[in-house]
């Protein structure tokens, strides 16, 4: 669904771009040390609010594609990760902080879970959710066909915010289907198993039963495969697993995200473009008081919507952010060669 913004008059263009959820209270983020730097564009939703080191809003998104660098995970505690719009051309550049769960953040790799056993496959939409060591900790809740929370260090390399098409699946020659007999499902390393289960898998209640696939059973065990947002390589015990007639084939597990449409404007007469020739400071009030809470960045397509006393009220061309609440985007008049 594209997100239409009614507009009946200038003044009313900017009280309807300005409409944002309610000043909710934002938590104030702890200090973050790690670094990531991954780039790339992200569709966040139309609620998501970017705010600042206090906790204070500072811009909102519109549901269109914007340009983000990846600063930094959140820091323990806290479920906001630090970002920075813009490309160093053509944006507005606005570094802050949203929740990690707003943040669209992809595997393009594989991510160990469990070495060897379980991972994140291709294509997983997950949170980041702390650092460690240099690496970003990230967590995806499953719903179904599992019902639990995943956890997993992985590289920035192996993150992004496109989501790759996860490989094709065909079930292996000879493999056979096996469906989870009960809520849980104990996974082992080796046989014979030398200490307690590495990991327990638990069944959504959503869900009859959890389809895997082997070509290998020894003494008791089955070595059970399963391909999805969360891939599976282990041994489980034979007692806990019901055997389907051979020949029956695997459905492949499915995952989509809608991302919105960008934002529009509808006017009778749009207003006045420009473009930025060089680095400009932006405020959100229009005084040199105010400290700038971003730049408008080179070679940047600007909406001027209304200008006064040397000061212009803007939005960017591409709509991708747009300001909280009742504020607004201000630069100097002289800045645009106004």
């Amino acid at each position: 669904m594209s997100h239409r913004i009614p507009i009946f008059g200038r003044a009313l263009l900017c009280a309807a771009l300005l409409v944002v959820t309610s000043g909710r209270s934002q938590a104030k983020p702890p200090q973050q040390d790690a670094s990531c730097g991954q780039r790339g564009h992200v569709t966040f939703d139309a609620t998501t609010t970017l705010v600042d080191a206090n906790g204070q809003p500072l811009a909102r998104f519109s549901g269109g594609e914007s340009a983000v660098t990846l600063v930094a995970p959140p820091a323990e505690g806290s479920e906001l990760t630090k970002i920075e719009t813009g490309t160093g051309r053509g944006s507005f550049r606005l570094a802050g902080f949203v929740k990690a769960s707003e943040l669209r953040l992809y595997t393009n790799a594989a991510v160990p879970i469990v070495s060897g056993h379980l991972w994140f496959g291709v294509g997983t939409r997950v949170v980041a959710a702390g650092s460690s060591e240099g690496k970003v900790r990230v967590e995806k809740l499953l719903t179904t066909p599992f019902n639990q929370r995943f956890s997993a260090s992985a590289d920035c390399t192996a993150l992004g915010f496109a989501s790759p098409t996860p490989p094709a699946f065909s079930l292996p020659n000879g493999a056979r289907v096996f469906l989870m007999k009960g809520d849980a499902l104990e996974l082992f390393g080796s046989l014979p198993p030398t200490g307690a289960a590495l990991f327990t898998l638990r069944r959504s209640a959503q869900v009859d039963s959890v389809r895997f696939y082997s070509r290998e059973q020894r003494g008791g065990f089955v070595h059970v495969r399963y391909q999805g947002e969360v891939s599976v390589d282990a041994w489980a015990r034979a007692e806990q697993l019901t055997p389907l007639p051979r020949g029956e084939t695997i459905d492949p597990p499915q995952s989509s995200y809608t991302l919105s449409s960008p934002p529009q404007l509808q006017l009778p007469t749009p207003p006045r473009s420009v473009k930025s020739q060089r680095e400009l400071p932006l405020r959100s009030a229009p005084r040199d008081s105010e400290p700038p809470i971003g730049v408008v960045e080179p070679d940047t397509e600007v909406f001027v919507m209304e200008s006064a006393a040397g000061w212009a009220k803007v939005l960017p061309k591409s709509l991708h952010v747009l300001p909280y609440g009742e504020r607004a985007f201000w630069v100097k008049t002289s800045d645009l060669g106004l």
